[in-house]
């Protein structure tokens, strides 16, 4: 995870060398963020406590998602933007 400077913006890298089976939903602890601004993340806008104390929930096929065939050596990339209050 690598954040800005004026923590506005942050890039999380997920990768999964080897598809588990039959495992719940994981999540994917993030730090640095500050926790008073909101920020946009696939599609929902969430404070930076919430992604500190919660994660992000990781949804692959162990968790009962694998509609794209997706297994092994799988990554994927979140890009999160602060979420001013009037855009």
């Amino acid at each position: 995870m690598v954040v800005s400077h004026d923590k506005t913006q942050a890039i999380v890298g997920y990768y999964r060398p080897l598809q588990e089976v039959n495992v719940g939903y994981r999540r994917l602890p993030l730090l640095g963020l500050d926790e008073d601004k909101m920020y946009h993340v696939n599609g929902l806008d969430l404070y930076g406590d919430e992604l500190m104390n919660v994660g992000l929930i990781i949804s692959d096929g162990s968790s009962g998602e694998n509609k794209d065939g997706i297994g092994d050596y799988y990554s994927k990339l979140y890009i999160l933007k602060e979420r001013k209050e009037n855009e």
